[in-house]
């Protein structure tokens, strides 16, 4: 029994003492037991009953042997009587650990099987079945206990100890074993979550029945769940194991050891990294990586520990885990003998927790002492490796991997008192990889930065060794200016054991070198020294000092002293020409410089003069093609055409093969439009869209620029000639070239070229019909308008027949040209765009009327009479008449689409028409003024 059960069985029990009168008390009335029976009860909740539990029971025992007549009262006492015996055969058994079934468990079994049995409808069952099964599962009644539970749940789904309920059935069905049916009462409470009070431990025995069950995997999730509640799932909140009650730090100790066993049953490491990754952070993930480990270690499987650890340094390096678990690695490939996997796990931790690395962002050293120890004694031990293996194979790449890690060492640790001795193993490794000139600086490091030690000496003489070592590689001025540093430092070591004076050498070398050390002002200040020295130096060595000089500045940005500086450092140079040329181009980057940087304060103008100037300063240099560019562009966007397309062109001349010669005229085709210089512009759109290595749509657009352009430089021939070109390369997308084709044919109807004209007009449809798919609204106006353009030879072929004697044959001429135009008017219709359809409309309905025109006023037999004129005309007029209806009838289906809001010129003319076939109704105003005047 828990403690909160314990606690509301007591309360209980006290409740009940405060509940019934003290029977057999003394009385001036002299109460009769008849009398009981009809007095009411009053249960006074919270009152505590006096004489404790074995009082209670015996109130309770009188109570119920009066025979009180109320179902209600001896249901109550009978459950209170229960309870009671049940808490003290309990408390008994805590006491005196009797294991045999007890008298008063007994007896608490007969009085709630008693109660259930007399009182079937008692609104409290639910809760005295689950006291009968506790007063079971006490007396060691199991199989009792699970039935009566098992009744719980049927009987009561709803009771609001169902959780409870379920836990102890979980409990009593783990006990026996029977698995899976303990896992699914352990998933009520774990349903119900954190509110309930057996969530964490159903958790715990839950992923224990999936474990027993054999299904591992499964059971991972709720022993994660666990940990979760225990330990956080937030990682800037998670909670330390130390700090858990001991029972939960020995709950979650358990959780870890039976999770770590699983994941050596499956993958180990990989299984593990997987279920982090699904799961996502939790601050206790080391905890399981590290038990996971110390299981194959235990196991003396050392390299899955390794492994294991391994994983979780590689799931999150930066963790304040990660070098723990690193370490354990290399602990347990030293337990398991593996002296190459030790050195190995010690280099990988050196490279990962060095004092430079992202784990130390944000830390103080002083907070990791564990941490600190093992990678001061792993650097040293990883250098000392790295040492000992370039003095058996003696290659350079092995000593210059020492050198790195004593350069580490000392780096991290400066005061430690091994430092000198460290240092001096440090330029040991660089003079046996031939890297003189540095083990020529830690052995004066050695012998000069540290208190004065057994190898201070030693040190010092070895460093004049180095030098010598290093001048013989080299050759020419830069031996002698290495002689030159060799001596300052024998006069070093002289003056230290003891010291030499300096020269205008070493001075030379120290401006160098604090120079390629990037330490510019120092440098400045040396080479000054050197220039203000007394004699003069050579002018080699001012040379040197004034570039130096120039140098620094330049990358310091005070580009227009560095120019001053160049100039000197140039002027001294003499017959060298390469020292001339390197100089030069010096000189015009440093120039080019002061033009980006006015460039970028503004200042355009100023940036353009010297951009230009960088011509003037080293009109052979490199750069000159470039600061000429960008003086163009400027000049472009400070919108001086003339006097970019002067740059332009000048650069065009200049470097005819530079790999900007197609930016260039790209310039130049903007600076020549700007400048209102179409034709110019257009010849350079045409370069654009001849460059094969320019993209097809620049192409395409060049091309039409190009076009555009000569046609407002009045160059007529030349843009037909682009748009010819247009249409033959770029027959995509439809829309372009279309609009191409349409003027075109535009330029060949201005010419009067009618036969050109009729070409294009014919390409347009010809497009627009082959187009598919693409065909647009813009392509079918315009085709359907080329369809009426080239309707209209054959209506005017129709117009031109006269109808003469013999009129039947002049009429069967007549009436094919007709169709002939008909046929042409009815494609046009097909395209159903409105304003072509009306102009198709009335041309059709003026070819029927001008056929009935034509008819009337064809040529008459000669020698009629006037009667047979007249009889002769009367038939005509017979004959016209459904000629003149179909052009009323086209004209009238024209005229109605004005009520549609079409009303374009050719809807007007058929108004017009209709006037003058049907007077009476169409010679007046009748349009409102709302229709619309013109549609395109």
């Amino acid at each position: 029994m828990n403690a909160r059960t314990r606690a509301r069985c007591a309360t209980a029990a006290w409740l009940a003492l405060s509940a019934l009168p003290a029977l057999g008390a003394d009385s001036k009335s002299a109460p009769t037991i008849s009398d009981l029976n009809s007095r009411p009860v009053d249960v006074q909740a919270g009152s505590q009953p006096q004489g404790g539990a074995a009082k209670a029971m015996d109130n309770y025992r009188r109570f119920l042997e009066l025979q009180a007549t109320d179902p209600k009262l001896r249901a109550e006492a009978l459950r209170r009587l229960g309870d009671l015996n049940l808490e003290a055969g309990e408390f008994e058994r805590m006491e005196k650990e009797v294991t045999q079934i007890d008298l008063q468990g007994a007896e608490a079994i007969r009085l709630y099987s008693t109660l259930l049995k007399a009182y079937p409808n008692y609104p409290r069952n639910d809760e005295v079945l689950y006291q009968l099964a506790r007063a079971y599962e006490t007396t060691g009644q199991n199989d009792q206990a699970l039935a009566t539970l098992d009744r719980i749940v049927k009987s009561y789904p709803q009771t609001r100890q169902l959780d409870e309920v379920q836990f102890r059935r979980g409990e009593l069905l783990f006990s026996a074993k029977r698995y899976p049916e303990a896992q699914k009462a352990y998933e009520v409470p774990i349903a119900r979550g954190a509110q309930s009070a057996f969530y964490e431990q159903s958790l715990y025995k839950h992923g224990w029945s999936l474990f027993k069950e054999g299904m591992n995997e499964e059971s991972l999730a709720s022993f994660a769940k666990l940990l979760d509640a225990k330990l956080g799932t937030q990682t800037a909140r998670s909670v330390k194991l130390e700090d858990l009650k001991r029972a939960d730090q020995e709950l979650v100790e358990d959780t870890l050891r039976v999770m770590s066993i699983t994941f050596s049953y499956l993958d180990g490491a990989a299984s593990l990294d997987q279920f982090v990754k699904q799961r996502g952070e939790r601050p206790y993930w080391h905890l399981l990586y590290s038990r996971l480990g110390d299981l194959y270690v235990d196991k003396q499987r050392y390299q899955d520990g390794a492994n294991t650890y391994r994983a979780y340094v590689a799931h999150d390096p930066n963790s304040e885990f990660a070098p723990l678990l690193a370490m354990q690695e290399i602990e347990a490939y030293h337990k398991g003998g593996f002296s190459q996997l030790v050195l190995d796990g010690k280099h990988d931790f050196v490279e990962r927790y060095h004092f430079g690395s992202p784990f130390w962002q944000g830390r103080e050293r002083s907070q990791y002492p564990q941490v600190v120890q093992e990678l001061k004694i792993n650097l040293l031990d990883v250098a000392t490796y790295f040492h000992a293996t370039a003095q058996s194979t003696h290659k350079p790449e092995d000593y210059l991997e020492a050198a790195r890690w004593y350069r580490d060492y000392l780096t991290s640790f400066p005061d430690d008192p091994d430092s000198a001795a460290t240092n001096y193993l440090l330029a040991e490794t660089l003079f046996d990889s031939h890297v003189y000139a540095d083990a020529a600086a830690e052995y004066e490091r050695t012998a000069y930065n540290y208190p004065k030690n057994a190898k201070s000496a030693t040190a010092g003489y070895a460093a004049l060794v180095a030098y010598q070592k290093e001048e013989a590689e080299l050759s020419g001025a830069a031996q002698s200016a290495w002689h030159a540093k060799a001596m300052a430092a024998g006069i070093k070591f002289a003056q230290t054991f003891p010291e030499h004076p300096d020269s205008a050498g070493v001075l030379t070398r120290a401006a160098e070198d604090e120079f390629a050390a990037k330490d510019l002002p120092r440098a400045t200040e040396l080479a000054q020294m050197l220039l203000a020295r007394q004699p003069p130096v050579d002018q080699n060595k001012q040379r040197i000092a004034w570039t130096i000089i120039a140098e620094s500045q330049f990358s310091s940005g005070t580009y227009d002293q560095a120019e001053t500086a160049f100039l000197k450092a140039r002027d001294l140079s003499g017959a060298d020409a390469k020292q001339k040329s390197d100089l030069t181009e010096r000189l015009a980057a440093d120039v080019y410089k002061q033009a980006e940087a006015k460039q970028q304060a503004g200042n355009a103008a100023g940036a353009v003069d010297d951009y230009l100037r960088v011509a003037k300063v080293a009109p052979d240099s490199k750069i000159r093609a470039t600061a000429e560019y960008d003086a163009a562009a400027q000049l472009i966007n400070l919108k001086q055409w003339d006097r970019a397309i002067s740059v332009l062109e000048d650069f065009r001349r200049d470097f005819p093969k530079s790999e900007l010669s197609a930016d260039v005229t790209r310039k130049l085709a903007v600076a020549y439009s700007e400048g209102n210089r179409p034709g110019a512009a257009a010849g350079e759109f045409e370069r654009i869209a001849a460059d094969a290595k320019e993209d097809p749509k620049v192409q395409r657009e060049a091309l039409l620029e190009s076009a555009d352009l000569y046609a407002k430089a009045n160059n007529s021939p030349k843009a037909v000639a682009m748009l010819e070109k247009f249409v033959a390369s770029h027959p995509t997308p439809l829309g372009d070239a279309v609009e191409a084709r349409q003027r075109l044919a535009d330029y060949a109807g201005h010419a009067g070229d009618a036969t050109r004209q009729a070409y294009w007009e014919r390409e347009i449809v010809q497009a627009d019909a082959q187009a598919g798919a693409a065909r647009t609204d813009r392509t079918r106006y315009l085709a359907g308008k080329a369809q009426i353009q080239l309707a209209a030879p054959a209506r005017d072929a129709f117009r031109n027949i006269k109808l003469v004697l013999p009129l039947k044959k002049s009429l069967i001429a007549k009436r094919k040209a007709l169709d002939t135009a008909l046929a042409q008017y009815k494609r046009a219709l097909d395209y159903q765009v409105a304003a072509v359809t009306t102009a198709a409309t009335f041309e059709m309905a003026e070819l029927y009327r001008t056929l009935a025109k034509d008819v009337l006023n064809s040529e008459r037999p000669k020698n009629m009479s006037k009667e047979e004129r007249e009889q002769y005309d009367s038939l005509l007029e017979e004959q016209v008449y459904p000629f003149e209806e179909q052009a009323i009838s086209l004209h009238e289906a024209n005229a109605a689409r004005a009520k549609d809001g079409l009303y374009d010129e050719w809807v007007k003319k058929s108004y017009g028409a209709l006037a003058e076939l049907k007077p009476a109704r169409y010679a007046k105003s009748e349009l409102s003024q709302d229709v619309v005047t013109s549609f395109k």
